[in-house]
């Protein structure tokens, strides 16, 4: 029974320890990004929803770079554009009617 204890006190233990790592290295990310991102971009980071459509955008441009410098498309990478196009959108809409 102690041992039990013992497992389900370190899983828990572990477990808090990886989530405020992981929101330690979001601030990090988010404060590093405001540094380099002009003023309309950095107020889309403080909300979820700005967030999620700054890294679809970003996707929907690394996608069209790829494309600029000459690779060709498959299936799958045209459907990744396609959803990255469309959450870019979707955020974007939702991120500029709320707030």
């Amino acid at each position: 029974m102690a041992l039990e204890d013992l497992y389900k006190t370190d899983k828990e233990e572990i477990k808090k320890k990886i989530e405020k790592g992981l929101e330690e290295k979001k601030s990090e990310i988010k404060k590093s990004l405001e540094k380099i991102l002009p003023q309309p971009a950095k107020n889309m980071l403080q909300t979820d929803e700005g967030t999620y459509a700054l890294i679809a955008i970003t996707i929907v441009l690394v996608l069209l770079l790829a494309r600029a410098a000459g690779m060709a498309f498959k299936l799958l990478s045209k459907l990744i554009f396609l959803i990255s196009l469309a959450a870019a959108v979707y955020f974007s809409y939702v991120y500029f009617t709320n707030y």
